[in-house]
């Protein structure tokens, strides 16, 4: 059972006076936010899991660090685990930190400045690359159980481990560390929920749009007598980065039957695998706008795997309008929506569902919240969230009695124009997407 609760104003706390001790000198200062970018906090080798990097403070902290190699970028280097620290211009020490996981469907995307006004509340932020696509995510059949695959999972945990041995330095509390993201982020926030690397390396978790309960690969791990026999292609080490990235036109999937993601994030979840920390997660009325092709699927091919005269009946508004909107819809109930409610049901953490639309859209579209939140106007998710940064409390504590009658099993709505507060709504829907996952291909 997950709680619903309503939005009330978040607290403000005060931030400590104190100075950071020997806070390293800022690589730029803007808009009263202290920066050091490109930070390279790991280094690693080719399908080899991350060290880290002792020697940081040779690191440029002017200039963003290259990109992780991708399409659509112009500078970028397989050396490419880099972060961003961004801090009030003051110094203060003792901040709460938040350490962001961007977005990209795992085959693209980079740390950025994307939240660095969250400073403004007095408030610590870390963005970073990981590895992406082929060379953040591979199988092949020569490495055995042991080995692993998914290395910029790896990575993820690498940056949680350099932000508890080195933020104080820049003002941040380790003891008081967020972990949030949006899309492959909130599924890496997922991934880390799950991970036992991870354990003891962040306080609470803020999953936006995740897809840990969408079904992942397993990895190939044949046996002795099977590897003896088995026919399978040399690992391409001598392969150009360009050439491994263009091996993942679509968006990438974490491996599962691997060292350290044994099983589904969800399946984990449920059977008690998970970090004990506070737990947020949440979608977008509209989340499968444009992630539908990014998945590799078109709107017919998509609606033939999935379709039921049970979907057809729970989505009919959508399907009125278009199949294309209704495999839309579909698609972003099915991937994200259900995966941050099972997972907010397993943790009995608390769920929200945003629907800000522009005019005479069918819903809010994937990312649509971003402009508001990493901006410095008033927001009702940003003050949920730095609430929930600094105490762990969102200010989401009524309950709401269903029309089953029972309690709880609700969500925060960030928008006064479309609510699943409605149980009645909500459930058919669960209910039909549990049959159509089991469709996915």
């Amino acid at each position: 059972m997950f709680r619903l609760t309503l939005f009330a104003a978040a607290l403000t706390l005060a931030a400590c006076s104190s100075q950071a001790q020997d806070r390293p000198t800022p690589g730029l200062i803007s808009d009263g936010i202290a920066q050091w970018r490109g930070i390279e906090y790991a280094t690693a080798e080719r399908w080899k899991l991350p060290e880290l990097n002792p020697d940081w403070t040779d690191s440029d902290m002017q200039n963003f660090g290259p990109a992780c190699p991708q399409d659509g970028q112009a500078v970028m280097v397989e050396d490419c685990l880099f972060l961003n620290v961004f801090a009030p211009e003051e110094n203060i020490s003792d901040l709460p930190v938040m350490v962001w996981i961007h977005g990209g469907g795992l085959r693209a995307g980079q740390g950025g400045d994307g939240p660095k006004n969250f400073t403004h509340d007095d408030v610590l932020v870390v963005t970073f690359n990981y590895r992406l696509a082929k060379l953040g995510f591979m199988d092949w059949p020569g490495w055995d159980e042991d080995d692993p695959r998914n290395f910029g999972q790896a990575d993820m945990v690498a940056a949680l481990k350099w932000v508890q041995e080195n933020i104080a330095k820049f003002g941040g509390d380790p003891d008081n560390v967020t972990l949030a993201g949006h899309s492959a982020g909130g599924m890496g926030v997922q991934l880390m929920m799950v991970d036992p690397r991870a354990e003891g390396l962040f306080d609470r978790a803020w999953s936006h749009a995740g897809y840990g309960a969408w079904p992942f690969p397993k990895a190939t791990n044949p046996s002795d007598e099977e590897r003896a026999v088995i026919k399978y292609g040399p690992l391409r080490t001598e392969a150009t980065a360009a050439e491994l990235v263009a091996q993942t036109p679509y968006f990438q999937l974490p491996y599962i039957d691997t060292p350290f993601l044994r099983e589904q994030p969800i399946r984990l979840f449920w059977d008690g695998f998970s970090h004990d920390v506070p737990y947020v997660a949440g979608v977008n009325s509209m989340d499968g706008a444009g992630t539908l092709q990014g998945a590799g699927y078109t709107p017919d091919a998509f609606l033939a795997m999935v379709d039921s005269p049970e979907l057809r009946k729970v989505y009919a508004a959508d399907f009125a309008v278009s199949d294309r909107q209704a495999a839309e819809r579909i698609f972003g109930d099915l991937r994200y929506l259900r995966s941050s409610v099972l997972t907010v049901n397993a943790k009995r953490g608390q769920l929200f569902y945003y629907d800000g639309r522009d005019p005479g859209a069918p819903g809010a579209y994937h990312g649509a919240q971003y402009g508001q939140l990493f901006g410095t106007g008033e927001f009702a998710m940003k003050r949920a969230m730095i609430s929930f940064i600094k105490t762990g409390e969102t200010g989401w504590d009524d309950f709401i009695t269903l029309p089953n009658g029972r309690q709880a099993g609700a969500i925060a709505v960030f928008s006064p124009e479309l609510s699943l507060v409605n149980g009645n709504v909500l459930f058919p829907k669960l209910k039909v997407l549990a049959e159509a996952v089991k469709t996915i291909k």
